[in-house]
């Protein structure tokens, strides 16, 4: 059994709502996620499904940022438009990779409780795939909804307003 040394090696120390990288032991596996929970310690990844880590079983660990994804510039307007379409959003799109507007930001413990689609009154979002579409532009809320679609593995954002 290898003690949970690489937990306690991060500097600072481990946070909730942090994305990581883990080489676990028992049962041997790499796993990434978010840290949701730290006693004991649970990460959720990119599914939603919740993995609890044994004390002692933890090889190695590093934080790592939101992923990076494609060159959101790139994808087919036509793949665009109807990721538009289903999440009930219309507007000229605005494309961002998700990473560039986390950039520098504090993870946040937590994140919206919704899966895939998430409505307050008029402001919309829906992730599908690595795409996050939004009719959200208060960059506060189009933050939390990026780091909301992170855990859902969304890479890149079209905002249309």
């Amino acid at each position: 059994m290898v003690p949970m040394d690489a937990i306690r090696r991060l500097n600072p120390p481990l946070r909730t709502g942090e994305r990581v990288t883990l080489r676990v032991v028992d049962p041997a596996r790499d796993l990434i996620g978010f840290v949701t929970c730290l006693a004991p310690l649970t990460i959720e990844d990119r599914h939603g499904r919740l993995h609890q880590i044994a004390d002692g079983t933890v090889q190695a660990a590093r934080r790592v940022a939101p992923a990076l994804g494609r060159d959101p510039a790139s994808a087919p307007r036509e793949l665009l438009d109807e990721l538009a379409d289903r999440a009930g959003i219309a507007g000229e799109p605005a494309l961002h990779r998700i990473s560039d507007l986390l950039a520098g930001l504090e993870a946040p413990a937590q994140v919206f409780t919704e899966r895939g689609t998430w409505v307050h009154g008029n402001a919309r979002a829906r992730v599908e795939g690595e795409w996050l579409t939004t009719n959200v532009t208060d960059p506060d809320l189009l933050a939390a909804l990026c780091w909301w679609a992170t855990r859902q593995n969304a890479r890149s954002v079209q905002v249309r307003g």
